[in-house]
């Protein structure tokens, strides 16, 4: 073989050599660059998934507030320690309904210290001639509507801090909770020469 194809031969196999190593590095080049589409299609995707949730969240927490505003509010009208059961002394909180949908139930509860149950129905057998209960149902109620709510104390508490939960209910299932608190305390001493009248 002469010489100079010799030479010629090398510079052909290195240029082949060349080529395919430049198809090498254009193809790991390629598949570098799809990894990193890849990825970056990924994480796109995950942000937008974690906006969309994002939105929801705030959207639920908008129709929550705004199905809360919408409820009925409650305050209270008057409070004090009614002491004419000399046995059982008990807290009469008058509640009213300031606003709000006609509602078809108010479920109520009370807790605070000293506090003994709620004062249920008249009932001749019990040591208390009523019920004793964990909460009890006003019944219907509209804006405007003033409800007694009688709460039992234990015998040596005359003034406390009387906390009330009220579950409301809707003819359509709606439901609310809303909470209250009232100062109890006994009613000031009458007048010398007139009678106290007593709740009852």
């Amino acid at each position: 073989m002469p010489p100079w194809w010799a030479a010629q031969r090398g510079i052909l196999v290195d240029g082949e050599l060349i080529t395919a190593i430049a198809a090498v590095v254009v193809a790991v080049a390629g598949t570098g660059y799809s990894a990193v589409q890849t990825r970056t299609a990924k994480d796109a995707a995950k942000a937008a998934t974690d906006q969309v949730d994002l939105m929801r969240r705030q959207i639920e927490r908008e129709e929550k507030d705004r199905f809360e505003s919408s409820g009925p509010a409650f305050e209270v009208d008057n409070a004090h320690a009614d002491e004419s059961d000399a046995n059982v002394p008990r807290a009469l909180v008058k509640v009213k309904q300031a606003s709000g949908s006609r509602l078809v139930s108010v479920v109520v509860a009370a807790s605070g210290a000293g506090v003994e149950g709620m004062r249920g129905a008249f009932d001749r057998d019990s040591a208390w001639n009523y019920r004793r209960e964990e909460c009890i149902d006003l019944g219907a109620s509209t804006p405007g509507a003033v409800h007694d709510v009688y709460v039992d104390l234990d015998f040596d508490t005359h003034r406390t801090d009387v906390h009330l939960t009220l579950v409301c209910y809707t003819e359509a299932g709606e439901r609310w909770e809303r909470a209250l608190g009232a100062r109890v305390e006994p009613l000031p001493e009458p007048p010398r020469g007139t009678r106290r009248a007593w709740a009852i």
